[in-house]
């Protein structure tokens, strides 16, 4: 390797270490400190974003008076291993707070609402930010505000620049491997948000390891650069069984309409909707239904919200079978 490639290199690895040193100075993450299987030396491991793979490249960052020193690169075995030994303490989410400007995520599911509880335990001083991803029913809107101001904490609502509406008429319904409503609809409003907090800031989410094998592969605690911040997931660890026993020991106003469903009310964009869903959405939300059948109706059909057995079922069909199973009913 000539002394210029070396350069680059070297260049490049400062770029994407200057602004996680700069939030990790003056903060010792007690829970992410390991002994580095690369080269046995204490260390904070820590992931880092890159586009494409959702299992990203894990590091051991080797830090002194507040300077990254050194960095280990480990591999997805070690990090296996590395990831039982990894926990966050409250005393950890203790200095984040003190530190840093408090944002919590909150979509007003389980997860993010058993995340913004135990947050408001340990600070008075939290900002909750919830997407309006457009593609939402408005009850969940109202259920984030009323839970928001029962708790006492402040409440930012962030909205793409074009609605769901208007973007899947143009390029589509969203699918499994065409999944643009989360790039536009979530990710973009929350980076220009944060991106406009200029003082030191972490974002904490609700992602929890139980969700998914994908989400297994994740590190609790990582540098977000949509965000320009750490981001943390506080109940990475924890069960489905404590989500709820948090969220029942709280007295916190319960959202009949999640029950009901038993499905994310903040996003209909259809990538992971069911059929069994939008029966259960025709019931309770006529409207809503036919906005979303308008959409499929008005795009060029590539994709629609409901399949069965890989046939593509319409919504115009489904709104006819659901009233022709009432009417046989009634008879």
């Amino acid at each position: 390797m000539g002394r210029a490639e070396k350069e680059n290199k070297r260049e490049k690895k400062e770029r994407w270490l200057k602004p996680i040193q700069e939030n990790l100075s003056g903060i010792r993450l007690e829970g992410a400190d390991v002994a580095c299987p690369v080269c046995q030396e204490s260390g904070f491991v820590i992931t880092r974003w890159i586009k494409g793979p959702s299992a990203k490249p894990i590091y051991v960052l080797h830090m002194r008076d507040n300077s990254i020193e050194d960095v280990c690169q480990i591999s997805k075995e070690q990090a296996l291993e590395l990831r039982e030994r990894i926990s966050i303490p409250e005393k950890d989410i203790e200095a984040l707070v003190q530190n840093k400007k408090p944002f919590v995520l909150f979509s007003g599911g389980k997860d993010s609402l058993a995340t913004l509880i135990y947050l408001r335990r340990l600070s008075s001083s939290l900002t909750a930010v919830y997407v309006d991803t457009t593609a939402g029913l408005p009850e969940n809107g109202d259920y984030v505000k009323k839970v928001c101001a029962y708790m006492g904490v402040d409440l930012k609502v962030v909205r793409p620049q074009k609605d769901y509406f208007t973007l899947a008429k143009t390029w589509g319904i969203p699918s499994f491997k065409y999944r643009w409503c989360c790039r536009e609809l979530k990710i973009k409003p929350m980076a220009n948000f944060f991106r406009s907090i200029n003082e030191p800031k972490v974002v904490f989410d609700g992602i929890r390891a139980a969700e998914s094998p994908i989400r297994k592969q994740y590190f609790p605690v990582w540098y977000h650069p949509g965000f320009k911040c750490l981001s943390v997931s506080p109940i990475f660890y924890w069960s489905s069984q404590q989500v709820s026993a948090c969220i029942n020991s709280n007295g916190i106003p319960k959202t009949l309409l999640h029950s009901l469903l038993n499905t994310s009310t903040e996003c209909w964009c259809g990538a992971y909707k069911t059929e069994s869903d939008f029966r259960k959405l025709y019931g309770l939300n006529k409207e809503m239904f036919q906005k979303l059948s308008d959409v499929e109706e008005s795009t060029d059909k590539r994709y629609t919200f409901v399949y069965r057995k890989a046939k593509k079922i319409p919504l115009t069909t489904l709104e006819q079978e659901i009233l022709l199973e009432a009417e046989q009913e009634n008879k």
